[in-house]
């Protein structure tokens, strides 16, 4: 887990160890650079001693950058940028089975110096070429300069965990792990994207767009290569990987039922054990739902076999946590905690550090975000830096793959309408504690088409700002699915997902911690995917998948728990209790929300006043 850079075109050394300062959180361990496309290595002040490089210093025509977080491999054979046969690798995520893939490319005649997953992935692409990327089981973001060919080919992992910024102006390409770092590069102009900020605050965040805030940055989005050739200044992206959900209606069988779950319990399992390989410890990250306390129990079960080294004697685990507040999760936090015998480590996150925090946080995220949950994420990974460990385990995407959001109800139930067969489920629907009327309100969305789309826009736009403003169409399909509950989940894994990744990257790596997302293992994203709708949700239960899968495992009060809370804040709470009046004195200060005409002295949703307050942080935290 690390930080990458790297540029084609003219540059110099104190710009690219300006790059590199700025990702430093992101790699403390490590520094290293390497000009292209004449390879030569070079040190920087943070360089590991052992290396014996030569500072860098003077102009260069191009350069790879890098910044390490050590996790496996420790020593200095896996400094980057590494170079294999006149091949140039810097590499941010893991590769989990690179050990399966090592011994692959041994019998095929290739030979290894050090022990760590770079070489491999390295090697896979001497060997595969673009095609490396099917053999991956991780997530990464990655750069090589293939010497034969005379292009830069890189890459995003499958759902889209670590980030890859770039910027291409003719035979100019650079690129970053963090928008902040790409300013620092001269020809990348630091100028925010005024109709992307409209649209922020209309429709939220939108990581699956490859426009960003800051005009001329992109970013390469999940299962995504990218191709520049440095001779023509030709670029190029295409897709390398996508998943076609289940679609058939299909009835309810206990015998094909018993099959799902075994498998899908199986996969999982596999999935968390793998991401336990590192040479530095690992916690867990519980929140008190099905799925990040899935993750403990299994790891539970796990160290009852064998030893884990990553773990030690003890698994640590980190939660937020609020007292009184209808979103404290304590009490499903303390019976997974007092079950599985871990050490469990809480904060308390509050309005007032929300407060004392908004443009740090703002400064951390590059762009702004949807709601106080992010904060509080990052007060949790705080307290994972405070603890020791390095690696956290993480549940996002349960609720994706496993049929979680209480919308999904519905929309299954419409996807089988008027089959006879469902008319159990709608009455099952009503005894839900989601309403009935989620089924009508579903029905009757108001994303569902274009003109309904228009409408809302200039409902919100017309109390939101001082003058008329152009239309600005949601641009994804997530919120206007509704023909199958698979292909709705699917399509937040495309959309709302990545928001979700993007802000836990961010979060983690501002502390120096590597995050890792068992559900998101592609083996169990695709079998997920192909089993129907109808063994997600049965009897009026979601997430029925999950349920049944960790029967036996997972704590029965937890694993059957009606109440979905989805990591929350009492963000109305905070409003309600003053954070509004900050909120409101913060925004009427803003030039930039001036500048955009915004009317900063509208009566606002605490939502939208989120949106508000958190768009002029990042703008004076940007100093736009």
């Amino acid at each position: 887990m690390c930080g990458i850079f790297g540029v084609i075109g003219e540059t110099d050394s104190d710009e690219l160890l300006k790059v590199s300062q700025i990702l430093k959180h992101r790699g403390p361990d490590d520094e290293g650079f390497c000009s292209i496309p004449d390879v030569k290595h070079f040190a920087g002040s943070d360089t590991v001693k052992t290396l014996s490089l030569p500072q860098i210093n003077g102009s260069l025509k191009g350069a790879f950058g890098y910044r390490r977080l050590s996790i496996i491999d420790l020593s200095s054979k896996s400094h980057q940028p590494m170079e294999k046969d006149g091949y140039v690798v810097v590499f941010n995520g893991e590769i989990y089975n690179f050990v399966s893939i090592r011994e692959e490319l041994e019998k095929l005649g290739h030979r290894f110096y050090s022990s760590g997953d770079t070489e491999v992935l390295l090697t896979s692409y001497i060997h595969w070429g673009e095609r490396c990327v099917d053999h991956f089981n991780g997530m990464w973001s990655f750069s090589i300069w293939d010497p034969k060919r005379r292009v830069v080919f890189a890459s995003r992992d499958r759902f889209g965990i670590k980030p890859f910024l770039y910027f291409h102006d003719d035979k100019y390409f650079a690129f970053a792990s963090e928008q902040k770092a790409l300013l620092k590069f001269s020809k990348v102009p630091n100028e925010p994207d005024l109709e992307d900020a409209k649209r922020y605050l209309v429709w939220g965040m939108q990581n699956f767009s490859e426009d960003c805030m800051f005009k001329g940055i992109k970013r390469l989005l999940p299962s995504h290569n990218l191709i520049f050739d440095v001779d023509t200044g030709e670029l190029k992206t295409y897709e390398y990987w996508n998943v076609h959900p289940n679609t058939e209606k299909s009835v309810y069988d206990e015998r094909q039922a018993k099959l799902y779950f075994e498998k899908f319990r199986e996969i999982f399992t596999d999935a968390v054990k793998l991401r336990l390989v590192s040479d530095v410890k690992v916690g867990t990250a519980l929140s008190g739902g099905i799925d990040s306390s899935s993750i403990v129990y299994t790891v539970g079960e796990l160290m009852k076999t064998q030893n884990i080294t990553s773990i030690g004697d003890v698994q640590y685990t980190f939660s937020a946590v609020y007292g009184n507040y209808k979103a404290d999760e304590s009490k499903w936090i303390d019976i997974v905690a007092k079950e599985t015998g871990v050490r469990s480590l809480k904060v308390i996150p509050d309005s007032k550090g929300l407060g004392r925090d908004l443009e740090t946080l703002a400064y951390v995220h590059d762009e702004p975000f949807d709601s106080t949950s992010t904060y509080a994420q990052y007060r949790v990974m705080k307290l994972v830096r405070e603890s020791g460990v390095t690696v956290t385990l993480d549940g996002q995407g349960g609720d994706e793959i496993a049929g979680g959001y209480p919308l999904y109800m519905p929309i299954m139930v419409l996807e089988n309408f008027p089959n006879k067969i469902f008319f159990s489920e709608i009455k099952n629907l009503k005894k839900a504690n989601s309403s009935f009327g989620l089924l009508v309100r579903t029905i009757g969305t108001r994303y569902m088409n274009g003109m309904a789309q228009r409408r809302y826009f200039a409902e919100i736009s017309k109390g939101l700002f001082n003058h008329e403003i152009k239309f600005i169409p949601y641009g994804g399909r997530s919120k206007a699915e509704f023909s199958h509950m698979n292909l709705r989940s699917w399509s937040d894994m495309r959309e709302e997902l990545v928001d979700l990744l993007k802000t836990a990257d961010r979060n983690s790596m501002a502390f120096s911690i590597e995050s890792r997302f068992p559900y998101l293992d592609y083996r169990l994203v695709e079998f997920a995917m192909s089993i129907p709708s109808a063994y997600k949700i049965h009897e009026g239960w979601t997430k029925y998948l999950s349920r049944k899968s960790f029967e036996g495992l997972i704590n029965e009060a937890v694993l059957w728990r009606k109440d979905k809370l989805g990591f929350p804040t009492p963000q109305k709470e905070w409003f309600e209790m003053g954070f509004s009046d900050f909120a409101m004195n913060y925004i009427s200060n803003s030039k930039f929300l001036r500048y955009l005409d915004v009317n900063v002295d509208g009566k606002f949703s605490h939502k939208l006043l989120w949106r508000l307050v958190n768009l002029a942080a990042w703008a004076k935290a940007f100093e736009n």
